[in-house]
């Protein structure tokens, strides 16, 4: 059964290597480019390691697709050796082996086995510890705590969801007659410090940006209840899941909630899933757009489910095995539709080269300005070698990664003559006066914002894209820059 599990996983993980290949950039996948650009300790919304794994992809393949995504296939196949790992110790081989075929079928986890972002990095690692956690809780070698406590550290590079690993060991073992003596050991202590080292770089970040996130009292905003948002939440649930998989998992999560009083694995499953369910409870009432936590929870509730029907008839479980992996192949070799299609970037980079090349440069190329971040981020790597940068439009509101990295309004040090640039004191002069650009949003000439209107000289509309995806952008032509100090 081993075996025949890891032929089926290079299959799946070969076919999604073709997808990483061949699908298009998405604007996120966009923007951990141009983090990994910049390389720094953190990101105003999220720790360095995707950012590092793409600088790494694409000096080793390229700017491309695969450059950017080479990791996430085989953090997906790490993914489903961990569940398995901690799956058979718990609940045995047959429920291991449904367990990884069902989490390889889970919308989120498909789409995610195919795109640069943090999850599949995050999971993987964050499976990784619960396996030497479960190992641990048995051997009780110290070896095996401190291997849980460095993958959960790796995890935080990743994603903060996983700072709530050492939270979800700490109830597990308190929680539990047999393991609570573990915590008079140094042991466990030593991983949970391990584990939460792992936010040294996020502590390093924020202190050396005043710690943006708290000064916006971001996590007031998260934390405030949302009920508008439920239903929309609940839709969300059901597309990363599948209407299928999440009624598994609530039946999974009633079935460890009968068996955790008698069962102990059950029991473990249940306590080390609870942070994550909490979170993933706090989400649906937020109306987050974000997977994660309920792709955490769901995965280790998994072998729960599959036990149960690791009980059924071979004919029965053999006929779902076979099910589960022709589902996930069929994932696998095309991309899952997003909920909202996103504009043909490419397509669009396009026509801005040829508007570049029509337009008025002077002294340098015009730069761009975007609308919305995504926007922003998907024409900076699309654009990449253009000489033109892109910017996100004017603001002065600090909520996102775009506030701390140059901005077309930013006064720099230079030791140009002061004549040719508007200065101010201490010799910090703007490089951009005088400068063209281009601007792409869906605004009508009588709608454009005041940002755009009052910055440049003169703005005309040069062109309308009509996207396949709906709607319209139109590019205008802004010349002469002259932005004045606050």
């Amino acid at each position: 059964m081993k075996s025949l599990l890891l032929a089926l996983l290079v299959v799946i993980t070969a076919a999604r290597f073709w997808t990483t290949a061949t699908a298009p950039v998405t604007a996120p996948e966009a923007f951990a480019w141009m983090q990994s650009q910049r390389l720094d300790w953190a990101y105003f919304d999220q720790p360095a390691g995707t950012a590092a794994l793409v600088d790494l992809g694409t000096r080793w393949f390229g700017p491309g697709p695969l450059g950017l995504r080479w990791f996430a296939p085989l953090f997906a196949a790490l993914a489903s050796l961990a569940l398995f790992a901690v799956a058979r110790r718990w609940f045995g081989a047959p429920a291991a082996t449904g367990a990884v075929l069902a989490l390889n079928v889970l919308p989120a986890f498909h789409q995610a086995a195919w795109q640069a972002t943090s999850t599949q990095p995050a999971l993987a690692l964050s499976l990784a510890s619960l396996a030497f956690l479960a190992l641990a809780l048995d051997s009780r070698r110290a070896t095996d705590w401190i291997a849980a406590g460095l993958a959960a550290a790796l995890a935080v590079q990743f994603s903060y969801l996983a700072a709530l690993l050492p939270v979800a060991a700490g109830l597990l073992c308190l929680l539990s007659a047999r393991h609570r003596r573990q915590l008079h050991r140094p042991a466990p202590w030593l991983a949970a410090a391990l584990a939460l080292l792992g936010l040294l770089p996020a502590i390093v970040w924020n202190q050396l940006h005043r710690w943006p996130m708290t000064a916006l009292g971001t996590w007031r905003s998260e934390l405030t209840p949302d009920w508008a948002a439920l239903p929309g939440s609940l839709g969300f649930a059901v597309a990363q899941l599948s209407a299928p998989a999440l009624l598994a998992g609530l039946l999974g999560l009633a079935l460890a909630l009968r068996e955790a009083r008698v069962h102990a694995h059950p029991r473990h499953a249940l306590l080390f899933a609870a942070p994550f369910l909490a979170l993933a409870a706090q989400g649906l009432i937020q109306g987050w757009t974000n997977p994660a936590p309920l792709l955490f929870a769901a995965t280790i509730l998994l072998p729960v489910t599959a036990a149960m029907f690791a009980a059924a008839p071979s004919l029965l479980r053999g006929t779902g095995a076979l099910l589960l992996f022709l589902t996930g192949l069929n994932l696998a070799l095309g991309p899952f539709p997003p909920t909202t299609p996103e504009p043909p970037w490419a397509q669009i980079a396009t026509e801005l080269r040829r508007t570049l090349a029509q337009a008025p440069a002077g002294d340098r190329p015009p730069f761009l300005i975007a609308p919305t971040p995504d926007a922003t981020a998907a024409l900076n790597y699309h654009l990449a070698g253009t000489g033109s940068e892109v910017y996100l439009r004017e603001s002065q509101d600090l909520s996102n990664q775009f506030g701390l990295w140059p901005r077309y309004d930013d006064f720099v040090k230079t030791d140009r003559p002061a004549d040719e640039f508007f200065q101010l004191e201490g010799n910090a002069q703007n490089p951009n006066l005088g400068r063209n650009a281009l601007y792409l949003g869906p605004e009508e000439p009588a709608e454009l914002p005041q940002t755009i209107t009052a910055a440049f000289g003169r703005v005309t509309l040069q062109s309308t894209l009509t996207p396949a995806t709906g709607g319209k952008l139109r590019v205008y032509l802004c010349e002469n820059y002259q932005t004045m100090p606050l």
